[in-house]
């Protein structure tokens, strides 16, 4: 009989004698694990992973991000209608208490210029306390205590924080917000009056340049999107609600 041909690589290998050898499986790179996608080699092309912003992303102003809506916007926002009556209606009760009894107090204790001139320099004083302090304290002691002026209440309005939406707003933020609403506000107004009245009358032109700059503050309620939001609620990080509504 004939032999079968030997196989050079020994029993047990393939085309050899003997039972077959268990086969081991293949080791698994460190970076390949069980149902993870196979990666390049280096060198080569392949697509680069893609980072997905987090959902609910935003900026510090409050304007949407590029994965989701504001929390805020799910607040019954206040139209600029009411915020306008609202704010008409704090100035009148400030404006008409500092000028009917705090100024014509500070005016007798200073005393009229005899020599003609209107704005001396307490006056210039007495005037930015009554048109800019009076009202930074009339707002921040109210918005600290309750979140509400007298005006608001009278709308229906409040002031509440942007985020987390809706909560109640801080001291800090109180305080804050009515200093940019008044103090910030008044500051550039009465710089360019004390220049135009002590330097040079060409710095009244700035000083009506900056009273425009301070309505169009205001204003910016009405284009604002998606909070409506005016200059001093941006930086101060909240939003003006209808406490009329259920939220």
């Amino acid at each position: 009989m004939n032999e079968p041909p030997r196989n050079p690589y020994g029993p047990g290998q393939p085309g050899g004698y003997g039972p077959p050898q268990p086969q081991r499986p293949a080791q698994r790179g460190p970076q390949q694990g069980y149902g993870a996608p196979q990666q390049p080699p280096r060198g080569q092309g392949g697509p680069l992973p893609q980072h997905t912003p987090p959902s609910g992303s935003y900026d510090s102003y409050g304007a949407a991000g590029p994965a989701g809506p504001h929390p805020a916007e799910e607040l019954p926002l206040a139209a600029f209608g009411p915020r306008a009556k609202a704010r008409l209606i704090d100035f009148g009760l400030v404006f008409a208490g500092g000028f009917a009894v705090i100024f014509p107090i500070a005016l007798g204790a200073i005393g009229v210029p005899k020599d003609g001139e209107a704005w001396s320099t307490p006056i210039l004083w007495t005037t930015f306390f009554v048109a800019a302090v009076l009202p930074f304290l009339y707002e921040a002691i109210q918005l600290a205590l309750w979140g509400q002026t007298i005006g608001k209440r009278q709308i229906g309005l409040r002031v509440v924080l942007a985020d987390p939406a809706g909560a109640v707003l801080p001291i800090t933020t109180a305080v804050w917000r009515a200093a940019i609403n008044n103090l910030g506000y008044q500051l550039g107004i009465f710089l360019f009056l004390l220049l135009g009245v002590k330097v040079w009358t060409f710095f009244l032109f700035f000083m009506f340049v900056a009273i425009a700059g301070m309505v169009m503050a205001y204003l910016w309620a009405i284009w604002d999107r998606p909070l409506y939001q005016a200059i001093h609620d941006r930086y101060a990080g909240t939003v003006v609600v209808d406490d009329q509504a259920e939220w």
